[in-house]
């Protein structure tokens, strides 16, 4: 009695699979921006009042203020065009098999997981997120850490229905889901 196992390993034609980059990504919330502004404003407001302080205390640096002021000023504006970019090139898509999230301005990230590596999903709202009931919705995979996905800035309602839909489709027990308010 002979038992042959037939091995295929066919090239798969690359034009024939599915263009993630064709995807209509959904943005975050118009709202998020305003959330990233109050968070960039609290830093830099601490910020301020730490050199403002060690200006007018310290000898040293009252010397050197022709330049500190100016360099934290230039800051906050590079810092502000950077999120605000930022801001423009996030996205996210939820498709029948899989979650794709895209980032970055500088070096742009895509991270795809597929449903069925999500181990965990948490929804997140924050003291300024949840003035303007937004969200963030946190995905967890079994690849570690490289495949968790981390979206920002979604409607809470919207961040409850992905969350909700997420969690029908892969069957998972109501103690893998997190909720936290910050």
């Amino acid at each position: 009695m002979s038992t042959e196992t037939f091995f295929t390993n066919e090239v798969i034609d690359l034009e024939l699979l599915p263009k993630y980059e064709e995807i209509q990504l959904r943005r975050p919330h118009p709202d998020y921006w305003k959330i990233i502004c109050i968070n960039l404003l609290i830093f830099f407001g601490l910020l301020g009042l730490g050199l403002g302080t060690l200006l007018l205390f310290v000898d040293e640096f009252k010397a050197n203020a022709v330049w500190i002021i100016p360099v934290y000023v230039v800051l906050i504006i590079i810092f502000f065009l950077l999120f605000r970019l930022s801001f423009k090139k996030r996205g996210y898509a939820v498709r029948t098999h899989d979650v794709i999230y895209k980032s970055g301005i500088i070096a742009e990230s895509t991270t795809i997981v597929p449903l069925n590596r999500i181990q965990h999903i948490e929804l997140n709202e924050g003291i300024f997120s949840r003035i303007y009931k937004l969200g963030s919705l946190q995905l967890f995979t079994a690849g570690g850490q490289s495949g968790h996905i981390h979206i920002s800035g979604i409607a809470i309602s919207e961040a409850k229905s992905i969350r909700d839909l997420l969690l029908k489709k892969l069957d998972l027990p109501e103690n893998s889901i997190t909720e936290t308010e910050a």
